[in-house]
């Protein structure tokens, strides 16, 4: 699976293949395979790994940072798929709504203690997103190419929404990790 934005590809998005999301180089490139458990994966032992799941799990290992872009469209793609691809955004938002109007706000504010963060926007997933299902893998590679595809550096955040949606399917995947 491979994609390109501003002249930077992204290839070897396979979490079938256990590749960590992680530990990309800077083109965006995933370097190898990983047999260590992130603090993503970690935060979703003994929980139900479904998409909304994956979403509070980043919410508890990097919900202090404020929302950024990449965030919004990883968190909409979680959203797209747990809902069944309806139009979220012409339904009235949702967390993906709530997010984009938190980076807009963002945008305005110079201090770091007075942005809008994560844990603010998914603070209300269980109202907004009322049907989920089970990550899959191609949810897994899809939320993990929306968040590379929106980062300017070309590299997935550590414990946030991607990698969160990726341990969520590695957990589905194999319980015993």
């Amino acid at each position: 699976m491979g994609s390109s934005k501003d002249d930077a590809s992204v290839t070897n998005i396979s979490v079938e293949e256990h590749f960590s999301v992680s530990q990309s180089s800077p083109g965006g490139q995933f370097v190898g395979p990983t047999e260590e458990i992130s603090t993503a994966a970690e935060a979703l032992i003994g929980r139900s790994t479904t998409l909304t799941e994956a979403l509070k799990a980043a919410a508890m290992n990097v919900g202090h940072k404020p929302v950024e872009t990449t965030d919004v469209a990883a968190i909409k793609e979680v959203e797209t798929r747990a809902i069944g691809g309806d139009d979220i955004e012409g339904a009235g938002g949702g967390v993906t709504a709530v997010a984009s109007k938190a980076v807009a706000r963002n945008k305005t504010i110079g201090k770091e203690s007075e942005k809008t963060n994560l844990r603010d926007v998914i603070a209300e997933i269980d109202v907004t997103v009322t049907r989920d299902r089970e990550v899959t893998s191609e949810d897994a590679e899809a939320v993990v190419q929306a968040e590379l595809n929106h980062s300017p550096f070309k590299n997935i955040i550590p414990g946030g929404v991607a990698e969160s949606v990726a341990a969520a399917y590695k957990l589905n995947h194999d319980p015993s990790l």
